[in-house]
């Protein structure tokens, strides 16, 4: 059996978690220490991807740092001077891939997921999304699968529809005969997804494990508070004075937190800081940033803006 080869997709501009993606790409986001693409690099890792191409276009080179940082064993960069779309970005990537099927997923997630079902994709000429049962379908779209496993059809958030629903995960399979018919780029997964769709060799597989999403910066100060319980999180390489107030909020490195602060709900990054005497709950503070003597509430503060979080 051939090698099983992996690509993260991480070439996206990222437009929904603006401006936060203007202060630091969304695939390098800290999360609990680690940027936000380790955990499908991780998950691509346990699956037994061997060689690993990260593809690159918005600040490449720190992409290309936090992936080197997050991952173990061989890890390649395809680099996009224009966009490509999904499909269009694993198509030209493919002289940089062994022989053997392909596991793609996407950068702007976080889980752990048993990626077994797709391994045991039998056909080659089958592409196969993991897939988990939807916890939310008025938010995010569907995919609904016939009594055969075959994708029957995808639901845009909220529109009803017969059938059970499941969210795709961003991980899927492409058996070696579908990553070798892919379209020249640019392409999207729909030019892909729909003719396999229609012939019955687009198949959908429940994993199981955990999955989350980081599209905005909303969602991401949700992930990371969310992974805490209810303990703060202090990076080793933070500052944090005696006399600070710290509840359920992660200070990550290069951050501090002074005397007369109180962070709760709280996300800091990339050498942020809470100076004295500032109240924050539910806030984002990013980059070169300094709140001091001020009370803010669900606001993601960057050096250069201070945005409400919706």
């Amino acid at each position: 059996m051939a090698a099983m080869n992996g690509m993260l997709l991480a070439a996206g501009w990222a437009r929904r978690m603006e401006p936060l993606s203007s202060t630091i790409p969304k695939p390098a986001l800290e999360v609990l220490g680690r940027p936000l693409l380790a955990s499908t690099l991780a998950n691509l890792r346990r699956a037994g991807c061997a060689r690993i191409v990260v593809n690159l276009h918005r600040h490449p080179e720190r992409v290309a740092a936090a992936a080197r940082e997050a991952g173990t064993g061989e890890v390649l960069f395809s680099w996009e001077p224009e966009l490509l779309g999904g499909a269009g970005g694993v198509a030209a990537a493919r002289p940089l891939l062994g022989p053997g099927p392909l596991l793609v997923g996407n950068a702007d997630t976080w889980g752990d997921l048993d990626l077994a079902p797709l391994l045991a994709a039998p056909d080659e000429a089958t592409a196969v999304l993991a897939l988990v049962p939807h916890p939310d379908p008025a938010r995010w779209a569907s995919v609904v699968l016939d009594r055969g496993g075959s994708v029957a059809a995808f639901v845009p958030a909220g529109a009803p529809g017969p059938g059970e629903r499941f969210l795709f995960t961003g991980v899927q399979r492409f058996g070696e005969r579908v990553l070798a018919s892919l379209p020249e780029p640019p392409a999207e997964m729909a030019a892909v997804w729909e003719p396999l769709r229609r012939s019955g060799r687009l198949r959908g597989a429940v994993v199981t494990g955990t999955w989350r999403e980081a599209g905005s910066p909303a969602a991401y100060r949700d992930l990371v508070v969310g992974l805490l319980g209810e303990r703060p999180w202090v990076h080793p390489g933070a500052a944090v004075a005696d006399g600070s107030r710290i509840e359920r909020s992660a200070i990550g490195a290069g951050c501090r937190v002074d005397a007369g602060a109180v962070v709760s709900g709280c996300v800091l990054t990339a050498g942020a800081a809470a100076g004295p005497g500032c109240a924050l709950r539910g806030c984002v503070l990013a980059g070169a940033v300094t709140v001091a003597g001020e009370t803010m509430t669900d606001t993601l503060a960057l050096p250069n803006a201070r945005v409400p979080l919706l």
